[in-house]
């Protein structure tokens, strides 16, 4: 029992230091750098324009406004043009503000290459932010997104 505990944790430690040493950047920016920070243990997060106050208020304004951007800008008659069946749809967005400030769709969960392809479009069509910092540097931040539509 003991050697199968061990030969887990080596296992686990293997694949972990195996992929952190893959898609480095290499002087680009990279969507998927491993200097990219997830949303939730960021330092100091990326600031949507017009977003003011503490770090609590900046992150709930980032949500708000970037959720808006998506309902203001997303084509809602591309669903009706696929003829999609009525009901409740849950899309999610992987995205990623890089360190230029600009935003990126890493992956997109949707029923449609088409709706895919329109919430990349709407992504990439956010404001430039002020970029995210963690230990002092300017770093990527990743977070997910979610966007429901209900087709009737």
């Amino acid at each position: 029992m003991r050697s199968l505990k061990l030969l887990l944790l080596t296992f686990l430690f293997s694949v972990t230091c195996f992929s952190q040493s893959e898609g480095g950047s290499k002087g680009k920016e990279n969507s998927n750098s491993t200097n990219d920070v997830p949303f939730v243990i960021i330092e100091s997060p990326a600031v949507y324009p017009g977003c003011v106050g503490n770090t609590k208020e900046k992150i709930k304004c980032l949500n708000v406004s970037m959720q808006q951007f998506l309902a203001n800008n997303f084509d809602f008659s591309l669903t009706k043009k696929l003829d999609l069946p009525a009901g409740k749809y849950k899309f999610l967005i992987s995205l990623v503000v890089k360190p230029s400030g600009y935003s990126e769709a890493v992956n997109v969960r949707a029923p449609h290459p088409d709706i895919v392809k329109e919430l990349k479009r709407v992504v990439s069509t956010f404001p430039k932010m002020k970029p995210a910092t963690q230990r002092g540097k300017v770093v990527g931040q990743r977070f997910a997104l979610p966007l429901t539509v209900v087709v009737q």
